[in-house]
């Protein structure tokens, strides 16, 4: 009897611990992020991203046409900070995902962020899919 009451303690305590690495737990929320290739319909050379915070490296990936890349994090806006290197071709640009600045402008409530890459520059969304109309961040 008192093996089953230590298994099963050891098995909640188990699960509760994982759940310290979650956003359950903590005061910060989930936060989405897409990266979307939107480049011309012409264009044969696909879309290269990288993107990673100071713990995280999320690795390469390519993306054709219309194809999207979208990973989550657990926001605490003081602390957080990822950026994603996007590269077509012989053009590149990195940024930061989101931040201060990104927080009030967007006004990120429904903690979603759509990175949109078009051929003259990459646009950003408060929402995914993107809702019209998108702003331009940056050139390439």
């Amino acid at each position: 009897m008192a093996n089953k009451y230590f298994s099963l303690c050891f098995i909640l305590s188990a699960y509760i611990l994982s759940l310290g690495n979650s956003c359950f737990i903590h005061k910060y929320r989930n936060f989405e992020v897409h990266i979307i290739n939107r480049l011309p319909r012409n264009n044969s050379t696909p879309l290269l991203v990288h993107c990673a915070s100071k713990d995280d490296d999320l690795g390469n990936h390519t993306l054709t046409l219309n194809q999207y890349f979208n990973f989550q994090f657990c926001d605490n806006p003081f602390a957080t900070m990822f950026f994603c290197h996007l590269w077509w071709g012989n053009k590149d640009k990195a940024f930061e995902v989101i931040n201060a600045e990104l927080r009030k402008r967007l006004k990120t409530g429904n903690r979603q962020l759509a990175w949109i890459a078009k051929g003259d520059g990459i646009y950003v969304s408060n929402s995914f899919p993107p809702a019209d109309p998108l702003e331009k961040m940056y050139d390439w």
